[in-house]
């Protein structure tokens, strides 16, 4: 009988015994992701595709697993590093958790447990969106120098340079108030979208955890000069909806018809705002 051999996110785990591997899914010590190979594949293929497998027995009382069958369990979990507090904290946690949500979002956001509390999720939004967000707004502070009527428009010629720094660091001193208020805002608006959808299936805090998550690590594309301002929105977008549908165990459709549903109304609110912005200048316009 050919043994399995079990891969999660780039760590082999070992090879074992097919019932081995139908105790260790419903255990928990392996998951439907996890990617397996055995004599004769082609490829490596997920475990969830492995329908032979005899039934899963049931543990004797009092039988645990062994220390290293633990420890090797333990050291796969799909979630982001940060949850875990791994690595050399916090810059090592950092990186690490970018790379999981950018290269293996399903696989992440399915093992982040949907309560865990808000403020190891909030923190890494803070860490890593002011950090990219000071990229961001250092390359448009370069471009006000360099040509300050692109920037500010017919502002500029009342605007000095050491007034125009001053601007900017005022950005980055608030700034870090404005992403935690935004993202409270964006998950509220999005909960509310996916209880219209039928799509949250767990309680705000999971929709909280899973965009702070996926909108802190797509905001390093911020990074990026010229092109990462528009990277950015566009891909926060797709890796929100993989995230809340992992999180919430939805259907993709019911989560892609919720971000449409929120992208409409702050189309519209934003259409409001405009008119509203024009009705108020041709009221105030001097009669001719």
């Amino acid at each position: 009988m050919a043994m399995i051999h079990i891969n999660r996110d780039r760590k082999t785990l070992g090879k074992f015994s097919e019932q081995d591997v139908a105790d260790g899914l419903k255990s928990g010590r392996f998951l439907p992701t996890d990617l397996a190979w055995r004599d004769p594949m082609p490829a490596w293929e997920p475990l969830s595709s492995f329908t032979d497998l005899p039934p899963a027995t049931e543990p004797e009382d009092g039988v645990l697993e062994d220390e290293g069958m633990k420890e090797e369990g333990s050291a796969g979990v799909a979630e982001p590093a940060w949850e875990r507090g791994e690595g050399n904290f916090p810059a090592g946690t950092v990186v690490e958790s970018v790379r999981q949500v950018l290269s293996t979002p399903t696989a992440t956001f399915r093992g982040m447990p949907a309560e865990g509390g808000f403020v190891k999720p909030l923190f890494f939004y803070i860490l890593t969106g002011w950090a990219s967000g000071s990229a961001a707004v250092g390359y448009q502070l370069l471009a006000a120098l360099i040509n300050p009527s692109m920037v500010f428009g017919d502002m500029a010629k009342d605007l000095s340079s050491p007034m125009i720094v001053s601007i900017f660091v005022g950005i980055l001193v608030f700034l870090p108030v404005f992403l935690i208020f935004g993202l409270f805002l964006s998950a509220a608006f999005f909960h509310l979208a996916l209880m219209m959808t039928g799509a949250a299936a767990k309680p705000f805090e999971a929709t909280f955890r899973a965009l702070a998550y996926a909108q802190g690590a797509t905001s390093v594309l911020q990074f990026v000069p010229v092109c990462g301002g528009y990277l950015y929105p566009a891909l926060s977008i797709v890796y929100s909806v993989l995230a809340l549908r992992e999180v919430h165990k939805a259907d993709l459709w019911r989560v892609v018809v919720a971000a449409v549903l929120l992208f409409l109304l702050f189309c519209g609110l934003a259409m409001g705002a405009a008119m509203l912005f024009v009705g108020l200048g041709a009221a105030m316009a001097p009669a001719g």
